[in-house]
């Protein structure tokens, strides 16, 4: 199944959360549980403030292109 922009920027985002809360605590192992459990609480609230935007919905709803089956077609 392709991917969409939307997915891509929420994984970015959380990939960025994570990371900040590793660095603040010098961390690089899994993050503890109430950590892990505020991620989750911001992927769900990102996901729905994206999707309750009815431009940025559709935008993002449009599926990443594979340049490498782009260049196989080509």
């Amino acid at each position: 199944m392709a991917k969409t922009y939307r997915e891509v920027a929420i994984t970015g985002m959380i990939g960025t959360v994570e990371d900040a809360m590793r660095q603040v605590l010098n961390c690089w192992a899994e993050l503890p549980a109430p950590m892990k459990d505020a991620v989750d609480e911001f992927h769900t609230r990102l996901a729905a403030a994206i999707d309750s935007v009815e431009f940025v919905r559709k935008a993002l709803a449009t599926e990443v292109r594979d340049p490498e089956s782009e260049h196989r077609l080509g």
